[in-house]
């Protein structure tokens, strides 16, 4: 583990490109407190921990430098809903993969093969993003991350185009439709249609 609380105070906001002028905005405290903070001057209340915790969306054993895990795992597995469910975050993303993880390997329409390739290059497409951001070399991959890239993205459509929807309803289905995957739905789809307005105006530009 490393890091303190003043130091990962400071490095979460410069990963947001914030100055302590507008994260001190953010956060609702003066810029000279922030300051005190982030120099280890002042130890915060922990109304602040709190606010600084669903800010920077980590948790306070991260913020306190206690682990170096960002988004712990103690609920993930929890059935019953989160106050973050309803937001687009990071945990909220890995509640909801976990859970259709767990409804689909129990699917008898999915073969746990079929699973496991869709779930293996969705996370090798992670690793090809991190080599971007130089958490992992380049060299540590024998295809060329540019052309793994696309290559990658065909493989996915041609696993998800494989097996047709099935028109019975599954046995295994949600008996109600959870938070965080209407979150998760809603999210990623004007997600889409952002990138895609984006296309459109580069196009016609």
């Amino acid at each position: 583990m490393s890091g303190s609380f003043a130091v990962r105070l400071t490095d979460l906001r410069k990963e947001k490109n914030l100055s302590q002028k507008e994260a001190a905005s953010c956060l609702g405290i003066s810029q000279a407190l922030l300051s005190h903070y982030e120099k280890g001057i002042r130890e915060c209340g922990l109304d602040f921990l709190k606010r600084a915790c669903d800010y920077y969306d980590v948790t306070s054993d991260y913020l306190l430098g206690l682990t170096d895990s960002r988004h712990g795992l103690n609920d993930i597995y929890s059935e019953s809903e989160l106050p973050i469910d309803s937001e687009f975050r990071i945990k909220t993303l890995i509640r909801a993969f976990v859970s259709l993880t767990e409804k689909l390997s129990a699917s008898a329409d999915t073969t746990e093969n079929r699973l496991r390739e869709e779930i293996a290059i969705s996370v090798y497409r992670f690793a090809l993003l991190s080599v971007k951001y130089g958490i992992m070399e380049k060299d540590w991959f024998s295809i060329d991350p540019d052309c793994a890239q696309s290559l990658s993205s065909v493989t996915l459509d041609m696993l998800f185009s494989c097996k047709k929807q099935s028109d019975e309803k599954a046995v295994n289905a949600y008996e109600e439709e959870p938070e965080y995957l209407k979150t998760l739905v809603a999210g990623a789809e004007n997600l889409m249609r952002d990138r895609y307005a984006e296309i459109l105006d580069l196009d016609n530009e």
